[in-house]
């Protein structure tokens, strides 16, 4: 299954132990369906990795636009927390997320397990008439479709990161976390199980190790499916 809509918002962090098993339940029971009932987000999954140092836990909205995540369907829940957000989000840590603009999305069917690798592209240089955006657009069709050839994959997506131009009410809004937008683009690859992505990872690292004209670096991280919500409402 390629991804639905022309935008995605992926999210990376960690919870403190302490709180875990009530973020777990929290964001299956009020989170997931609060997001996938905004008009415009279509599908809402949570990855997990409970063995990895950091970034244990991955969340990927798919969009219809990239415009759903400044409107205001989207900001009337971000605005508005409930208590048991405002309990359960001090607990994050390690937190990453941009709203991207669907830019490839290769191959057919979900798999159990994800690879995601956040990317930053190198800086500008006097001497190049391209932007390093438009660089790396030039070869993302090759690192696409490389990955694609791995076996165990299903499915291969890449996005490019976006501003979106409003902002949260609420100064606590973990999206103003320092750091938290500090990446360029996202690679997603989904295959039939964490475990044999986890296999070909250094087979994808030698793939973007292969574009250092486009690509200054990444991290990648494997994660197994826990739970995924789609949109049934037609909205």
């Amino acid at each position: 299954m390629t991804l639905r809509g022309t935008a995605f918002l992926p999210i990376w962090h960690d919870v403190d132990e302490s709180m875990e098993d009530e973020f777990n339940v929290w964001h299956t029971k009020e989170h997931i369906p609060e997001r996938v009932a905004t008009p415009g987000i279509m599908v809402g999954r949570r990855y997990a990795d409970p063995t990895a140092s950091k970034y244990r836990y991955f969340t990927l909205y798919e969009a219809a636009s990239f415009d759903v995540f400044e409107s205001d369907g989207y900001f009337a829940t971000a605005n508005a927390r409930s208590e048991w957000t405002e309990r359960v989000h001090p607990a994050f840590r390690n937190f990453r997320r941009a709203p991207c603009h669907l830019f490839m999305t290769r191959g057919q069917g979900a798999g159990g397990g994800l690879a995601t690798a956040r990317i930053c592209f190198p800086p500008q240089q006097q001497e190049e008439a391209m932007s390093p955006k438009d660089i790396f657009s030039l070869a993302a069709r090759r690192v696409v479709e490389s990955v694609l050839d791995l076996p165990h994959v299903t499915s291969v997506h890449m996005g490019i990161a976006g501003k979106v131009a409003r902002s949260p009410l609420s100064g606590q809004s973990l999206s103003l976390r320092p750091g938290a937008t500090a990446f360029d683009a996202v690679l997603m690859v989904e295959g039939i199980s964490q475990h044999f992505l986890h296999s070909v990872t250094p087979d994808i690292s030698t793939i973007l190790e292969a574009e250092p004209g486009a690509i200054e670096s990444f991290e990648i991280a494997t994660y197994s499916l826990a739970y995924m919500l789609s949109d049934t409402s037609g909205k």
